[in-house]
């Protein structure tokens, strides 16, 4: 299964990477201690495995 990862700006970016938090790209929670590659960690909001840390979303390209 491919995840569709949201295209987020580089300012969000950035400030993820501060905060260490990821973002769930199935409700759009942003949720802190998370490690920056994180991939599939269960979103605090809506309980699904799709929080991604930020680095994920540099590397495929949904960073603008």
């Amino acid at each position: 299964m491919t995840t569709q990862l949201r295209r987020i700006s580089l300012e969000q970016f950035l400030q993820l990477d501060e905060d260490m938090a990821g973002l769930c790209t199935a409700c759009g929670h942003e949720q802190y201690c998370c490690e920056p590659d994180a991939r599939n960690y269960t979103c605090e909001a809506c309980e699904q495995d799709t929080v991604w840390g930020p680095h994920w979303y540099l590397m495929s390209g949904a960073v603008s």
